[in-house]
Parts: structure tokens; C-alpha cells; sequence
């Protein structure tokens, strides 16, 4: 799906959209070392069954680095990431939806590299972690795949449109009428989130990463839209609905 990423001055940006308020740069860091740990042992072994295992795990800790880099990535403060097509829907970075496939699908690599040695009896290092943990990691990984599959059916991202508030995959999923929205707003110090009150049920506290939106925008656009019913009509054009939202905003007058 296209989308078009922009950043309307509807919010200050003050609140950071990472967790503890700043860019995790050490923990990214040491995410990005996970793949020199089994790589540095697979150059200097010689056992085939071995080796071949641990490049099926340098494959997905690669795989996992680059996934984390993408989803920290995919935020910033002010953003707001849009489809370009079709009524306002806030939808997640091409990298994270990706990732969301790609992260379990590798984790299956190193249970078939197992199979394999195990199957043909290559030399390799015994002991239960190397012969059980691959497999544990695959059913970790199928479980995520199930999950993806079964999200299938549900609107990607969050859409706005005349009759209310629908979607979000791979996150506490949303049905509403505007006559049941009540407040919107961001919350958490530990990640961004972003929460909605629907009258007679619990908040529906969302991650902002499947949104692919700074969630103080995404709650400014809701509150907009959900105030101002005549404006309704705008979200059949997500991108000109974002642009009503901004140059409505912008003209209004401070505090």
C-alpha cells in the first residue's frame, strides 16, 4: 500500500514518541552486535552440521536487528503517515509491515537447519540447547505467523471514515462510532500508545508503531473530526482530510 508521510504542525512535538522519552541509540547498538555472535564462531569452525546452524541464526538476528531498527525508525515526533489512497487511514511504515512477516518466517531457518543436520548426521556440538532451542524458536515463530494470518481480516492501520473508528492489526483492534469516542490521547512513559474511551467499554490503548504515526497527531485528528461532524465528508480522501485537519488547526487561534 502507498502512503505518503508527512508532518502538519497540529501538534508541538514536546512529547517524545520513543520510550523514557529519548532515542533508544545504546540498546539499538547492542541489537546490532546480536549477529556478530553466532557469525565469529561460523568462520572459524569447521564442523559443516555446526556452521550451517549457526548461519541459519546469523540470518535471523540480522533479520531481527534490521526489524527493531525499522520499528524504532518508523516514528517521529509531529509524523503522520497516511495512505494515499482512500479515506484517512493511519497506517504503519512499509518497514514494520514487513518485518511483521519477515522476523517469524526467519526464525524458522535455523529448526530447518537442524532438521538438516540431524537428518543427514553432520558433525556438529551437541547439547540441548543447540538440538531443542531451534525448534522452540520455531513454534515461538508460527505462533507469530498464525497470529499475522488471522490479523488478515481486520482493516489495516486505523481508519478514519463517516461512520467512526476501525482497525489496527497486531494490536487491540477497534470498532467504534464517533457517538461512542469519547476522549483521545497519548499515554505511557514505556512506548508510544495512544488511547480512546468508547463509551460502555474499557480504553482501547493502541501502539502508536501500528499506526506509523506520532500518536498526540493521530489523537488530534480523531478529536477533530469527532467535534466537527460537518467535516465528515473530507475522509473519504485521507491525504485532503490530514490537509483540512492541519490548515483548520494552524488557523485557530492559540490556547
Amino acid at each position: 500500500m502507498n502512503t505518503v508521510a508527512r508532518s502538519p504542525h497540529i501538534v508541538d512535538g514536546s512529547r517524545s514518541v520513543h520510550p523514557n522519552g529519548r532515542f533508544p541509540s545504546a540498546a539499538l547498538v547492542l541489537v546490532g552486535v546480536l549477529p556478530l555472535l553466532p557469525l565469529l564462531p561460523a568462520i572459524v569452525d569447521t564442523r559443516p552440521g555446526f556452521r550451517l546452524i549457526l548461519i541459519s541464526l546469523v540470518l535471523y538476528t540480522a533479520v531481527l536487528a534490521v526489524a527493531l531498527w525499522s520499528w524504532v525508525r518508523s516514528l517521529r515526533e509531529r509524523l503522520i503517515r497516511v495512505s494515499a489512497r482512500g479515506p484517512l487511514r493511519f497506517t504503519p511504515s512499509p518497514g514494520v509491515r514487513i518485518s511483521s512477516w519477515l522476523v517469524p518466517v526467519t526464525g524458522l531457518l535455523p529448526a530447518a537447519a537442524t532438521f538438516l543436520v540431524q537428518s543427514l548426521a553432520l558433525p556438529t556440538m551437541g547439547g540441548r540447547l543447540l538440538e531443542w532451542g531451534p525448534y522452540v524458536l520455531a513454534v515461538v515463530s508460527l505462533v507469530g505467523l498464525g497470529r499475522e494470518i488471522l490479523a488478515q481480516g481486520q482493516p489495516l492501520g486505523l481508519v478514519l471514515d463517516e461512520r467512526g473508528l476501525h482497525g489496527v492489526r497486531r494490536s487491540a483492534r477497534v470498532d467504534a462510532t464517533w457517538e461512542e469516542i469519547g476522549t483521545t490521547a497519548p499515554v505511557g512513559p514505556h512506548g508510544p500508545k495512544l488511547a480512546i474511551s468508547i463509551a460502555g467499554r474499557a480504553p482501547v490503548i493502541l501502539d502508536a508503531h501500528h499506526l506509523g504515526s506520532d500518536p498526540a497527531a493521530v489523537a488530534s485528528a480523531v478529536s477533530f473530526f469527532r467535534d466537527a461532524p460537518d467535516q465528515r465528508p473530507a475522509l473519504v480522501d485521507g491525504v485532503a482530510a490530514m490537509r483540512t485537519v492541519e490548515s483548520t488547526l494552524r488557523s485557530r487561534p492559540a490556547g
